[in-house]
């Protein structure tokens, strides 16, 4: 029943670098009832994070600002800083406590020791920029020393560390974490060596400022950090090689980059697409100028046609204008304005077929003219097409924006959606939802007592998610309780009667009215018991026998003793009617019910009937020639069980038997035959 339960999820927002760390991180997140958002326009504002978390990189510094900003603003619980050893910048570190500070939001940084795994870039780590090496077959320069053994974390380990800071809740301004597993740089090489030839490594300086040492200083803290010691799950010395090898899969250098941003897919198969968007690229660039070429060529030899000059001498159309426009108009003032060279010297070479001197051409001020519009078409069209092109931009950046948040908007909406579903399915359909308890313990609204008992059984099963439950009604005496009804295979072997002193558990009721839990598992007790009170004294016992396992809860306790209360509530209304309509229920003096009441008594056994198994109501007819309801009252008083009922039907008085097998109803009629009490048909109740 508890796994219909739908509640509130807290949010955590990613954002900053290391896309290596998020997919693992956010698993184990959503495992454990996280939703996990990423870093969007509005994020903050629609989901409201509890949780920041900031993976910092080589170049953060106005991102992390708008983080910082819209984390004060929509008073995000908690800030964490996540940064590697071997690329710390402590300048950054102390803007975010000092900023954190200022503003009054609660911010850690956490600082990871040396960290390798799949899809890690050669900047994140030092393990990952030597495997890159080793890939591409470069030499590996190692600032530092290789004989230091540091704290060494796979990447899932380290996504674990961060969800341990966030579970636990650690409050302490640095928190470096710090791994049980060491290792020297010299040990990773050897490790790897066992499957792989590695290339030379070259060792430059001796100092604790370079990375892999920076990792030590890092993770045993400087006095004001906190360390986590962790003890991973991965050894790093076994997950050396199947990282090797994910690199050497997917390319060397280009590996984290293409298993941050495409996963798993296969690094084979993209090399030939990404070749290919190199050519198609390298293409592109060079099209316009090859199209510039190509359309001088046309109009070098349309001008050889037309008498070795652009410009037509039947019409007077200077072809040149063409070329200059088309160019102008494709490609703006990037392609008109080298149009205009080629189209003056192509003017001046006509010019001089026709003239034959140099000197004598620019002497002519229509010729000068000429140049002139040549120069005034490249800029004007080159001015046009490039302002109708910005604008043509400018409209699809504003569409592209518009769409991406309508995109944002349209899945928040969906998202609300489902909180809606959640909420409504929570008050409406839930297990332990108020509309639901209420549906059923509305089977209690009713005044007759076996009703009651009846309903009260279901009711309890049904609630507790349970199909065996027994009911015990307290004498009046309170030395012996007898069975009212029992539902289930399970309390089929239940005793019919039970002596108060014989059963601790329900002295211990009697005296305190607290829920009973069979914590020991004891045989022959049931698994949980709740007294049923009415004006300050228990009258009954509800008791739940086969309770599966994870119905073992403090939940399903309380959800019993709520119950129980309920129906407490119910009985005490229905005893109220009964004593005041008590003297209406019996033929005078007697015990005997009246037709009404005794009707009422056998349509409540029949519905009880329906609910259990192997339960057998009898229905007997008695002869009482010659004596009066008194007479046969005190016969009775005696011969039959306090659960059977005396009543009249048709001018006929019947005894009911209620769960009776062959033995009874055998010690029942000798009973009777003993006090002169013939019985003179019997038939099942059905």
């Amino acid at each position: 029943m508890s796994s219909n339960k739908n509640n509130f999820r807290r949010s955590v927002l990613f954002a900053g670098n290391s896309g290596f760390m998020k997919e693992s991180l956010k698993e184990k997140l959503e495992k454990e009832g996280w939703d996990v958002v990423g870093a969007g326009e509005d994020s903050f504002k629609l989901y409201n994070p509890q949780i920041v978390v900031y993976f910092a990189g080589r170049d953060c510094g106005q991102d992390m600002l708008q983080v910082l900003y819209a984390a004060r603003q929509y008073h995000a619980g908690r800030f964490l800083y996540v940064t590697g050893a071997g690329a710390r910048q402590e300048y950054s570190e102390e803007f975010v406590l000092a900023w954190s500070r200022e503003h009054g939001v609660q911010s850690s940084v956490v600082i990871l020791p040396e960290v390798f795994g799949k899809g890690m870039s050669s900047d994140d780590s030092v393990i990952a920029r030597f495997f890159c090496a080793a890939c591409e077959q470069e030499k590996f320069q190692l600032h530092g020393r290789d004989d230091v053994p540091v704290p060494v974390l796979y990447s899932e380990d380290a996504a674990y560390a961060i969800l341990m800071i966030i579970q636990q809740e650690l409050k302490q301004e640095r928190i470096a974490v710090s791994s049980e597993e060491a290792m020297s740089f010299m040990q990773v090489v050897l490790t790897v060596n066992g499957f792989v030839n590695l290339p030379q490594v070259e060792i430059m300086g001796q100092g604790k400022e370079f990375s892999w040492a920076a990792a030590e200083n890092a993770a045993n803290g400087n006095g004001d950090c906190y360390e986590l010691k962790l003890k991973p799950k991965y050894r790093a010395a076994e997950m050396l090689k199947p990282v090797y090898e994910w690199y050497a899969t997917h390319g060397g250098a280009g590996a984290a980059d293409t298993g941050s941003q495409a996963g798993t897919a296969d690094g084979d198969d993209r090399e030939p697409e990404q070749a290919s968007e190199k050519e198609n690229s390298r293409l592109e660039k060079y099209k316009p100028y090859l199209e510039n070429i190509g359309l001088f060529v046309v109009i070098v030899i349309l001008s050889l046609l037309q008498g070795k000059t652009p410009v037509n001498s039947a019409t007077g159309l200077d072809i040149a204008y063409i070329y200059i426009i088309i160019m102008g108009i494709l490609y703006g003032k990037k392609q008109s304005l080298p149009a205009v060279l080629p189209s003056m010297a192509l003017l001046t070479w006509g010019l001089l077929n026709q003239h034959g001197e140099l000197a004598s051409i620019f002497y002519v001020p229509e010729n000068m003219f000429h140049y002139s519009t040549y120069l005034f078409l490249g800029v004007f069209t080159g001015y046009i097409s490039d302002s109708w092109r910005g604008q043509v931009n400018s409209l699809g950046y504003k569409l592209n924006h518009f769409a991406r948040r309508y995109s944002f908007l349209q899945e928040n909406y969906q998202k609300s959606i489902e909180i809606k579903d959640k909420l409504y399915h929570q008050i409406i359909n839930s297990d332990d939802s108020i509309g639901w308890l209420y549906g059923i313990i509305r089977q209690l609204d009713t005044v007759e007592v076996e009703d009651i008992f009846t309903q009260a059984a279901a009711v309890t099963g049904r609630i507790m998610g349970t199909q065996n439950v027994a009911i015990y009604v307290m004498g009046k005496d309170q030395f012996y309780l007898r069975q009212k009804v029992r539902l289930g295979d399970r309390t089929a072997q239940l005793p019919h009667s039970r002596r108060t002193e014989d059963n601790p558990y329900i002295m211990d009721m009697l005296a305190n009215h607290h829920l009973f839990v069979n914590h020991g598992l004891q045989l022959g007790l049931p698994d949980l018991a709740a007294p049923i009170i009415y004006a300050g004294r228990m009258i009954a016992v509800i008791e739940i026998y086969g309770m599966n396992f994870e119905q073992w809860s403090i939940y399903q306790q309380n959800l019993l003793s709520v119950t129980a209360r309920l129906i407490s509530m119910a009985m005490g209304k229905a005893y109220l009617y009964e004593e005041g309509i008590q003297s209406r229920r019996f033929v005078p003096q007697t015990r005997i019910l009246q037709p009404e009441e005794f009707a009422k008594l056998e349509k409540g056994l029949r519905t009880r009937a329906a609910l259990q198994e192997n339960v057998r109501n009898m229905l007997l007819e008695l002869s009482c020639a010659g004596m009066s309801y008194q007479e046969l009252d005190n016969k009775l008083s005696g011969a039959i069980r306090q659960e059977d009922a005396v009543g009249l039907k048709e001018d006929r008085v019947f005894l009911l038997l209620h769960d009776v097998d062959d033995t009874g109803m055998q010690l029942i009629r000798q009973r009777l035959l003993h006090r002169g009490i013939d019985v003179l048909e019997s038939r099942e109740l059905v």
